[in-house]
Formats: C-alpha cells, sequence, structure tokens
C-alpha cells in the first residue's frame, strides 16, 4: 500500500507541474509579458526548488519522510492557490507590466521553497525501504507518476481552458487536497530505527561524493534542462509559426506532451520495472534517444515530427531518470545517502535554472535554435557517460 500511496502524492504534484508548463506560456503572451520574463520566472522558481530540496533531504532522519511529505504537498496547494489568484488580477483586474511580474516571480519562488519537500521525502522513503538491487524498480514505481502526471496534465489543461484558462490551476488545488488527505490518514511513518537504517550517519553533508555520482547528477540535470527547453520553448513556436493562438497552442503542446510522457510511461512500466536491461545499459541507450529527439525537431517541422520527437524523447526520458537516480543511490556509501539523494531530487530545478533562459535567448535569434541546442547538450550528455561511466560499481 506504500508505493501507491507515494505515486499518487507524486501524481498531485507532477499535473500541477505539467498544467503550470502547458499554460503559463501562453498565459504570458495574454498578460503582456516577454517570452524571457516567463523564462526568468521559471528559471528563478527552479532555481529555489534546487535549493529547497537538498535543504529539506538532509531533514529527512529528524523530522520523517511523512511529515516533510504533508509539509510540500500542502505548500504546493496553497502556493497555486495565491499564483492562480495573482494571474486572475493581471488578466481581470488590471494588475500588469513590472507588478504582475513581480507577484508572479515572489509567489512562485515562495511555493518552490515548500513544495521542495516533496520529492526527497518520497525517494528518500522509497530508499529507505527498498534493497539495492530492487531500487530502480521501487524508485520507477513512484518517479512513473510524473510521466502519467504529464499525460493527464496537458490534455486535461486542454479541456479546461475551454472554462477559463485559470481553470486547470484551481482543479490542481483540489486534487493536492485529496493527495494531502490520502498521506496523513494512509501512509505509515518509518520509526527512528527505519530512518537511521537508510541514513547511518546524521552528518552525510559532509561526506564528499564521487565523480561517477557526480556524472550522473549532472546528466540528469542536462535531460530536465532540455526538457524545459522544449516546454519554454514549443507554445510560443506553435503560436509564431504555426498560426495557432494562445489557447490553441496550449492544447497542442499538451497533446504533444500528453505523447512524450505515454511514451516514458510505457518504457517505464516494461523495461524499466521488469528489468530486461541492467540500469546502466538503460543509461547507455536512453540518452542518445533523446538527442534525436530533440534533432528531429529541429530538423523536420511539423506535425508528424512533432510528434516522432517527442515519441523518442518519452522513450529516453523513461529509461534514463528512474535508473540515474537507482544507479547514484546505490553505489554511494551510506554517509552519502542523504546527500546524494538530495542532488538527485533537486536535478530537475537545476535543469530548470538554466533551461528557460538559454531557450529564450536563442528564440530570439531562430524559433527552431532552441531544439539543435537541446539535442547538442544530450549528444554532450550521451559522451560523458559512454567515457566515464563504469558499467559496475567503483
Amino acid at each position: 500500500m506504500i508505493y501507491p500511496i507515494l505515486f499518487c502524492a507524486l501524481l498531485a504534484t507532477a499535473i500541477g507541474q505539467s498544467v503550470f508548463l502547458t499554460t503559463v506560456p501562453s498565459l504570458g503572451r495574454l498578460a503582456g509579458l516577454s517570452e524571457m520574463q516567463v523564462a526568468i520566472m521559471m528559471s528563478s522558481s527552479a532555481l529555489v526548488f534546487a535549493i529547497g530540496a537538498n535543504i529539506w533531504s538532509r531533514y529527512n532522519l529528524r523530522y520523517g519522510y511523512k511529515k516533510l511529505l504533508l509539509l510540500g504537498l500542502s505548500g504546493y496547494t496553497l502556493g497555486t492557490l495565491v499564483f492562480a489568484t495573482i494571474w486572475w488580477a493581471g488578466l481581470h483586474s488590471g494588475l500588469s507590466g513590472t507588478l504582475l511580474f513581480a507577484g508572479l516571480l515572489l509567489s512562485r519562488c515562495l511555493q518552490s521553497s515548500v513544495m521542495s519537500a516533496t520529492p526527497p521525502s518520497v525517494v528518500g522513503y522509497v530508499v529507505a525501504i527498498s534493497g539495492s538491487e530492487q531500487r530502480a524498480a521501487s524508485i520507477s514505481k513512484v518517479t512513473s507518476a510524473n510521466n502519467l502526471g504529464q499525460i493527464l496534465g496537458p490534455p486535461l489543461a486542454g479541456l479546461l481552458v475551454a472554462a477559463g484558462i485559470l481553470a486547470p490551476f484551481y482543479f490542481v488545488i483540489v486534487f493536492t487536497l485529496l493527495a494531502i488527505v490520502l498521506v496523513a490518514r494512509k501512509l505509515p511513518e518509518l520509526d527512528p530505527a527505519q530512518r537511521r537504517a537508510a541514513n547511518s550517519q546524521p552528518d552525510s553533508s559532509a561526506a564528499p561524493v564521487k565523480s561517477s555520482t557526480l556524472l550522473l547528477v549532472g546528466c540528469c540535470v542536462c535531460l530536465f534542462g532540455c526538457m524545459a527547453i522544449m516546454q519554454q520553448s514549443l507554445a510560443f513556436y506553435l503560436i509564431d509559426t504555426q498560426g495557432y493562438d494562445a489557447v490553441g497552442a496550449a492544447r497542442q503542446a499538451g497533446l504533444a506532451m500528453m505523447v512524450m510522457a505515454v511514451l516514458s510511461l510505457v518504457i517505464q512500466f516494461s523495461a524499466v520495472q521488469r528489468r530486461w536491461l541492467s540500469a546502466p545499459i538503460l543509461i547507455y541507450s536512453a540518452l542518445p534517444l533523446a538527442a534525436v529527439g530533440y534533432l528531429t525537431l529541429y530538423l523536420q517541422p511539423g506535425s508528424v515530427s512533432l510528434y516522432l520527437g517527442m515519441a523518442l524523447m518519452g522513450a529516453g526520458f523513461g529509461a534514463a531518470y528512474p535508473s540515474i537516480a537507482a544507479v547514484a543511490t546505490s553505489r554511494c556509501a551510506s554517509e552519502r545517502q542523504a546527500k546524494v539523494t538530495g542532488l538527485i531530487t533537486a536535478s530537475p530545478a537545476m535543469g530548470y535554472i538554466t533551461g528557460p533562459p538559454l531557450s529564450a535567448a536563442l528564440y530570439g535569434i531562430d524559433e527552431r535554435l532552441p531544439f539543435l541546442a537541446a539535442a547538442l547538450l544530450m549528444g554532450l550528455a550521451t559522451l560523458a557517460v559512454w567515457w566515464r561511466l563504469p558499467v559496475r560499481a567503483a
């Protein structure tokens, strides 16, 4: 029963994040915000999230996974309410310009500072109750919620925008409230002895991390940074080159990201959870697959190539992230466990720190250039893994 509860907790926030990424570029256009302002909003909140995830991961032992998970979900719920309310004021009550941007930026960063407690508490809980050989499959059982959230979130946003472009945000609030109730009533808290067994040294932050682990963290950052580049650019690309309006672009971008998420989920449920291949082999093959997906978007603009590229990216992402997380947490000493968990769970936010502003800058030069940059970054990550990551623990 533990894994389904953790899955639902991550699913609630994953749907919220996919709704945010799908609708905010179009909202920015409606409210008169520039591409760079939207990018700064994403990047700044991601920076806060990355710092927060590393900090919260060190408090798992002291306060327990369940308490921090409830804190993260509560912060996400309240933060979404405030964020949506400020957007409403910008669209209907005359709030605009610098004041609107500052309000959105501040509310999103405050939300990120609290909701960043969710991923390290979930992944830390899984690491604590799973053995090293089953860890990739165990992590995939809960992190596949991110992919399902990407499947459900975009089409849900596309449907709900018919009732108002802010309607998806208010639905997310209901969903996260249900997750809070489920976690509070059903998730057992690990006792202190179990938490100490998972994190045997309280002062784990002082232990150095191996270079191979840092390489894996860097690959995760690159993986999510490239995803951020795509998500930041896609809606603007559809508006500026394909003739969509803001609502139509949100729907089309949501459908494309749903295709990506479906392939990612299929790979996780099959190749990863059934352990058809070892985690290192999955990493070696997944990163170049994602690179080819981004290159497809750059070379062949159009609907068919868009869905093909997103499918390739989804397959690569679905195999790469849980495998990287499993290898990184399995190959580190116990005194480094909390630190490595914090780095891995913060890596998505680290990618979103640099991805959106890089995408906005390149988009100003050429609408397709962000996709080429993502392909090159994934290619470099592939070469680094092939060169430096050992198949067996070192």
